[in-house]
């Protein structure tokens, strides 16, 4: 379908995560280069004149089969065929890349001297290697165009992946591992010179990420994708035996713990952020398909801890990644679905405040940046503020070809910041591993506002949203109202999230008050008639709260940054100007949470393209279907 084709439909202009994936193709497609077989940049700098995206070493293996992924989530859910070429040249690229043996490889080539060394790898040892990470990354991209597709070549090649990755693997007694043997990224496989030894990692925080166990849990999504298509038991028991070796004390405990030997136990840990978060995902994926209580209760816990040190309303620490939005979206979704807690309300908080501000939507912020900032010609040797390359000594100039300057600041709309600062800014920088996991948080919202099977439907997130069961209106955060326009569903369960007064909740079908029935957090409408519509209205008021930005990394106490916002149910609609900014002065980056949008008490409507928005076949990025 076409958009001349396509049918308009009028909604309230509130939060549009179809526009944000829309933006989120822009972001990922502008920043492959196709020169070099669609490598991802890895850093954009936005403090000089030009703007510069900079290439680095492991973004092949590493971040491409995550672009992949997003892709097919975004395509789903927008319906938007912006740049298909780009991304048909880029899983054109993928396949033959990995063709040889099913592993990607970030490759020698004259085209990128940066393979190693340029913040991953040895200098010295410059050869074909594979991050296994990336490579359980690529199954679940690859099982994404699956589903949507239908083509039977992804499945095969979902299959000779997994199969890599099971030989690779170094399996001792009840356990197993990938060793780090130092080529390229952290653990990852020389494709000559094979495992050079098989030590087995010791700590938490090895490697130039210091982050183990997310380049040991990583591929166990990749296997258990695979065994869910193909039911090879062989991979249930591998993706077993390395979440056994994951979850083993030695890889966690918090920075201080009264009684170091309880904290490892209870997922306590302190680090990367990201990598914890994304290790936990695919730790949950595991048990969640082989019924592992004990693992499950261990990620609960990990996420526990994470959020006591996060302000969970805004879903934000002092400084946390762009990427780790998205990491708190999928595990809030994965961990209520595994049936281990309700933590729809986190997600709903992250999605419409921490997730959205990460996502690069401000064009003329981005050029204050560079009008403020000192001109610096293509390839200079020096950077802006955070290029690593030349404050950490990592190199001396620019390599040949490493750096792009062309529409820079166009491309990066849609792309994801790599920090939030202090719950006010987002960092003058990129890293577009944020770009490419931050994305696909978007679909995971979206994919569970509404899920149906034949007269049945639940309703989880209160977001506009078209599906084959009901249209969902909202009118947050501009109205307390949302309206549902029902289709195939005849019986609803509808999630109030907890900041409603159930007291004051009004409930109508067709126009007439109902009295629903409460289970749980969810009302159950039943045997409703062919094409109803219900309406929940409810008291929308505005609270003005300080709240505490803590730190996680901080290994002793050195303050905590606060903010003052207000919030309209779960958005924040604004923050109070901070009495002492950043360095003792405003800088000149873009903020965060200016919303005078939200400040209306009346929703206003825009008109809405439908295309094929939840009507095609939805990519199941769950691991319990």
């Amino acid at each position: 379908m076409s958009k001349d084709d396509s049918k308009k439909v009028a909604m309230p202009a509130s939060l549009d995560l179809v526009e944000r994936a829309r933006l989120g193709i822009n972001g990922l497609m502008g920043t492959l280069n196709p020169d070099v077989d669609y490598e991802p940049y890895f850093l954009t700098f936005y403090a000089a004149r030009p703007a510069y995206m900079v290439h680095w070493s492991s973004m092949v293996s590493g971040v491409l089969p995550k672009y992949a992924g997003a892709m097919a989530l975004l395509r789903c859910m927008s319906g938007c065929d912006d740049q298909r070429d780009v991304e048909q040249g880029m899983l054109a690229a993928v396949l033959a890349n990995s063709a040889e043996d099913g592993l990607i490889y970030d490759r020698v080539d004259p085209r990128r001297p940066w393979n190693v060394g340029v913040g991953y790898g040895r200098k010295g040892w410059n050869e074909d290697y594979s991050c296994l990470a990336g490579d359980g990354e690529l199954v679940c991209a690859m099982d994404w165009h699956y589903q949507l597709s239908g083509d039977w070549e992804w499945k095969r090649r979902m299959q000779r992946t997994a199969e890599r990755m099971l030989a690779l693997a170094i399996v001792y007694e009840d356990y197993a591992y990938y060793p780090n043997v130092g080529c390229g990224n952290d653990f990852s496989y020389p494709r000559q010179s094979g495992w050079i030894h098989t030590h087995e990692p010791q700590g938490p925080q090895e490697g130039g990420e210091g982050a183990t166990a997310f380049y040991l849990a990583l591929p166990i999504r990749g296997m258990i994708r695979w065994y869910q298509h193909g039911g090879d038991e062989r991979m249930l028991d591998l993706a077993g035996k390395l979440a056994k070796f994951v979850t083993l004390p030695k890889f966690w405990g918090g920075a201080v713990e009264l009684e170091p030997s309880y904290g490892p136990t209870r997922a306590h840990w302190w680090g990367h952020f990201h990598g914890t978060l994304k290790a936990l995902r695919g730790l949950l994926e595991y048990a969640m398909v082989a019924g592992d209580y004990r693992v499950k209760c261990f990620v609960r816990d990990g996420y526990e801890w994470a959020r006591h040190h996060l302000e969970p309303r805004l879903g934000l620490d002092n400084c946390l990644e762009g990427c780790s939005t998205a990491d708190l979206v999928a595990l809030g979704i994965q961990l209520s679905d595994a049936g281990i807690g309700d933590y729809w309300d986190d997600v709903d908080h992250v999605v419409r405040n921490s997730l959205c501000e990460a996502q690069v939507t401000d064009l003329d912020g981005l050029r204050h940046i560079g009008e403020v900032s000192p001109e610096r010609p293509k390839d200079a040797a020096w950077g802006a503020a955070y290029d690593w390359r030349f404050s950490s000594g990592i190199l001396y100039a620019p390599l040949p070809g490493q750096e792009c300057t062309d529409r820079v600041l166009e491309r990066s709309i849609g792309a994801f910041a790599c920090n939030l600062l202090g719950g006010r800014y987002q960092s003058p920088f990129q890293m577009h591993c944020c770009t490419s996991n931050g994305n696909q948080a978007f679909y995971y919202a979206w994919e569970a506002v509404v899920r149906g099977h034949g007269e049945a439907a639940v309703v989880n997130l209160w977001f506009n949203c078209f599906s084959p069961w009901l249209d969902l209106e909202s009118y947050l955060p501009f109205e307390g109202k949302i309206i549902l326009r029902t289709k195939s569903a005849r019986h609803l369960s509808i999630r109030i999230p907890a900041w409603v007064q159930r007291s004051r909740l009004v409930c109508l079908v067709d126009h007439q008050p109902v009295a629903p029935v409460w289970a749980g957090a969810y009302i159950i409408l039943n045997s409703l008639p062919a094409g109803a519509v219900v309406t929940l209205q409810f008291p929308l008021e505005r609270e003005t709260v300080t709240l505490p930005i803590p730190n996680m990394n901080s290994r002793q106490y050195r303050g905590v940054a606060q903010v003052t916002a207000t919030f309209k149910g779960s958005t924040c609609i604004g923050l109070a100007e901070a009495e002492e900014e950043v360095h003792g002065m405003q800088p000149a980056w873009v903020p965060m949470f200016r919303r005078p949008a939200y400040q209306q008490d009346h929703a206003r409507f825009d008109e809405f393209r439908l295309l094929n928005q939840g009507h095609g076949n939805r990519p199941d990025t769950r691991t319990n279907r």
